[in-house]
């Protein structure tokens, strides 16, 4: 266990920013309640020199948090973060934050008959307990997700299979040969209808439909690959670069059109233009514009017209 990598949701900026959101929330309640059993607490919204060390620690502390998950999230592919490192790395966090908090205390709000080392240890304590709270939370809360997208992922890959079980089932010997026929053909002329995903470890992750692939997102160093499943978009985080994905597409209908987009032209309905930018419109109303930098139109362009009628995409 300790020799795995952590989920990669741990280090999303989105599980980030959701967790030093809920740090700060559950924070604030928590030294609320806990302020009138500790005589180490200092924290005051009456005494205006208090209070200014109040905000000043709580930035400072923010501040720490944000440099150190920033750090995480850089470095996650130099480092092999196992769940043994990734507490350890908590726990400096923690230590981090209750010496500040203690260095403070001491220099600025001494108390009589603590001694410092009592002091620390309390601080440690409480910041350890502040943090593991919402940290558990939203960590339980994204572990939910991820199994919910791989289940999707999962479900989508038996449907296919189960179908194509149905149709060949149901085929003749010589319908059999004429369509592997067929579809020796089409992987000849470069038209696969089914690509595989895999991930930065070279694992197999999905299976999909070049049809029900509408587009894929870069984050960080993620693709978040969005698909048509049971007649709505699910999406499913892959760990690989957007690079490697791209090359997998490669004679696909999946063409880049922004640094962080690939979008599948057959599904595009529209070519826009708003205040000086281009937008893809595509045939689900559920899903966002997409966005189409400079750097892309012109090969995107080309490929819309080459690829499908003139008269399917309609520039506004």
């Amino acid at each position: 266990m300790s020799y795995r990598e952590i989920p990669k949701f741990l280090v999303s900026r989105r599980y980030i920013s959701l967790v030093i959101a809920a740090i700060v929330l559950f924070s604030v309640i928590f030294l609320l309640l806990y302020r009138p059993f500790s005589l180490a607490v200092w924290f005051s919204t009456n005494n205006s020199l208090r209070f200014s060390f109040t905000l000043l620690f709580y930035v400072a502390a923010i501040v720490i948090l944000i440099i150190s998950r920033w750090l995480m999230n850089v470095l996650q592919d130099r480092l092999k973060l196992t769940p043994s490192t990734y507490i350890w790395w908590i726990m400096g966090e923690n230590l981090l934050i209750s010496l500040l908090y203690t260095w403070i205390t001491v220099r600025l709000f001494p108390i009589e008959g603590v001694a410092t080392p009592a002091i620390a240890v309390r601080a440690l304590l409480c910041v350890t307990l502040i943090l593991a709270v919402p940290n558990s939370i939203i960590a339980l809360f994204a572990a939910y997700q991820s199994k919910c997208e791989e289940l999707e992922a999962t479900q989508y890959r038996l449907q296919l299979i189960n179908t194509d079980y149905k149709i060949l089932k149901n085929l003749k010997d010589s319908e059999i040969r004429a369509a592997a026929e067929a579809l020796h053909r089409a992987n000849q002329n470069n038209m696969p209808r089914m690509v595989s995903l895999y991930d930065n470890n070279n694992t197999l992750r999905l299976t999909i439909n070049i049809d029900s692939l509408y587009y894929l997102e870069s984050e960080d160093n993620y693709v978040k690959v969005h698909y048509k499943h049971n007649d709505k978009i699910t999406s499913y985080m892959l760990r690989c670069r957007t690079s490697v994905v791209e090359k997998s597409l490669e004679g696909t209908t999946m063409v880049r059109c922004h640094r962080s987009y690939i979008v599948n032209i057959s599904k595009v309905r529209f070519l826009s233009e708003e205040h000086r930018m281009h937008y893809l419109t595509l045939d689900d109303e559920s899903i966002r514009h997409i966005p189409v930098s400079k750097t892309y139109y012109a090969s995107l362009l080309e490929a819309l017209n080459s690829t499908l009628p003139k008269a399917s995409v309609l520039q506004q």
